[in-house]
């Protein structure tokens, strides 16, 4: 069986106690992920339960959590088995290749029929995904990290 829930911090601290796993899958883009789960929490967990850290790669979002290899992939803390591979999905890198072809080219296609302006219009979330145009960086996230870079601000 599994169970999923919202992430609040009551639902998740009532959960922890009988969870056998517990994976955190949190991306604030740009940013550090926040903490969702503190070390007293993760303490209520039962010996031998899993929890695994998808946010590594920003940060983490269990106060335990610290970037692990695929080659060196667990440690224990409190009895509880931590899973943070950074890039966890260079694990299976055809797969997840395949994964992301599959997600992302009907907005490649839409995008190649419409045209870039057009695209931008349909929705937020098609303006977001635009982070360039003209020679110009469109998304104020990117043009933080290539400040050299032209920049509409």
């Amino acid at each position: 069986n599994v169970t999923t829930i919202y992430s609040d911090p009551h639902a998740i601290s009532s959960y922890l106690p009988w969870a056998d796993l517990v994976v955190g899958a949190v991306l604030i883009p740009g940013a550090r992920a926040p903490l969702l789960v503190r070390r007293d929490q993760l303490r209520r967990m039962k010996p031998g339960a899993v929890i695994v850290d998808v946010g590594i790669d920003q940060g983490g979002c269990f106060e335990t959590s610290r970037p692990t290899t695929h080659h060196d992939p667990t440690y224990i803390v409190d009895g509880v088995v931590h899973y943070c591979v950074a890039n966890m999905p260079g694990a299976v890198g055809r797969t997840s290749t395949q994964a992301l072809c599959h997600a992302t080219l009907p907005y490649l296609r839409e995008l190649a029929r419409a045209g870039v302006a057009a695209f931008a219009a349909r929705s937020p979330g098609h303006a977001a995904a635009v982070n360039m145009e003209d020679g110009s960086i469109t998304n104020p996230a990117v043009a933080g990290v290539f400040p050299d870079l032209p920049a509409r601000r």
